[in-house]
């Protein structure tokens, strides 16, 4: 059986704006901007005048979690334990009064990283989100209500209500016994019809394939980069790398086999460019990637659907900390699929 060791925490802050606030076309760029800035100004002032510091950049808490690097020490790619998550539609203008709401998912159980990230993305509308105003400030956002969200079912918990200053921390996180679960539901449907499955690509999502860009949604370079993530997650911020039958997962011997498999049968997906602006680089910055869908066909999808399903909670691709390459799964029948 499959073990992946780990666990996330899906939250949704609700919000109203004091001041108006303008972002940019994709506004996860200016909140994971307004997060870090608040976690520097909170918990590490000095942080930006001690990047060269090793033994500070090692033992501080805050650098850790936003800029450490691979000093070749840690397997993988170097992953940052929390993804921004837009909510559909939002607008790009709020004016004072009207509703603003965002995700957060947090991986992993360090109660002291959660902690911070919960505290910076409660009080970050305090410094001011979004770009400056002609008054020369930035937007102000109150967080007024707190929701712990299942990414698998949608289901809801508050954790925080209006009126409320302290959020419960006994909330039902996301573990791999619920994904192991909710593949086994998904595989029954699958193979109960075509065994069509749709992925739903719901902000854009930019896939490298023999060094250049995804332009198409070939199933073996999503399937990679999928299963790299969540290695990676499970090793750095989870309980160690993921097991097959008493084994570490091998990409060449348990996932390769099945991902040469897939077939894509429907492309309806477009490249979206977006623009967000980095303040630590101090340019505006693309996040392109595809959106739309694309329905894929084997013949058994149980070895994969684990670690589909858990891209849904981990994103995958480019710039998943700002809220890029989030996916949804379903089941369909050959009459929704239309042909490429």
């Amino acid at each position: 059986m499959l073990k992946i060791p780990l666990t996330a925490h899906h939250l949704r802050f609700h919000g109203w704006a004091r001041t108006p606030i303008t972002f940019h076309d994709y506004t996860v760029s200016a909140l994971r901007g307004a997060l870090t800035s608040y976690l520097r100004a909170a918990f590490c002032p000095r942080g930006q005048q001690m990047q060269n510091d090793l033994l500070h950049q090692t033992l501080c808490p805050v650098c850790r979690l936003l800029s450490l690097e691979n000093d070749g020490s840690i397997d993988g790619d170097i992953r940052r334990p929390y993804a921004l998550e837009p909510l559909p539609e939002q607008p790009t203008q709020i004016e004072a009064g009207q509703p603003f709401s965002f995700g957060l998912a947090i991986y992993g159980e360090d109660e002291l990283l959660i902690q911070f990230l919960l505290v910076a993305a409660g009080g970050m509308g305090e410094l001011g989100v979004g770009r400056v105003q002609p008054d020369g400030a930035r937007g102000r956002l109150e967080i007024v209500q707190i929701d712990v969200v299942n990414p698998l079912t949608g289901a809801a918990e508050c954790v925080m209500a209006p009126g409320e200053r302290q959020v419960r921390a006994d909330w039902q996180s996301l573990g791999h016994a619920q994904v192991l679960a909710r593949a086994e539901a998904l595989a029954a449907d699958l193979a109960a019809g075509d065994n069509l499955l749709q992925v739903d690509f719901l902000t854009p999502t930019r896939v490298m394939q023999n060094q250049h860009k995804w332009s198409k949604p070939d199933f073996f370079p999503l399937a990679k980069l999928i299963v790299q993530r969540v290695l990676d997650l499970s090793s750095q911020f989870g309980g160690g790398r993921p097991m097959l039958a008493g084994e570490p997962v091998a990409l060449k011997r348990d996932i390769y086999p099945y991902a040469d498999a897939v077939r894509l049968v429907a492309n309806e997906t477009r490249w979206w460019d977006v623009h967000g602006y980095s303040s630590r680089v101090g340019r505006k910055q693309v996040l392109g990637g595809l959106v739309g869908r694309a329905v894929y066909q084997t013949a058994d999808w149980r070895p994969l659907l684990p670690w589909l399903l858990w891209a849904t909670s981990t994103h995958v691709g480019k710039n998943a900390v700002k809220g890029c390459g989030m996916v949804r799964l379903r089941a369909i029948s050959a009459s929704r699929g239309k042909m490429v």
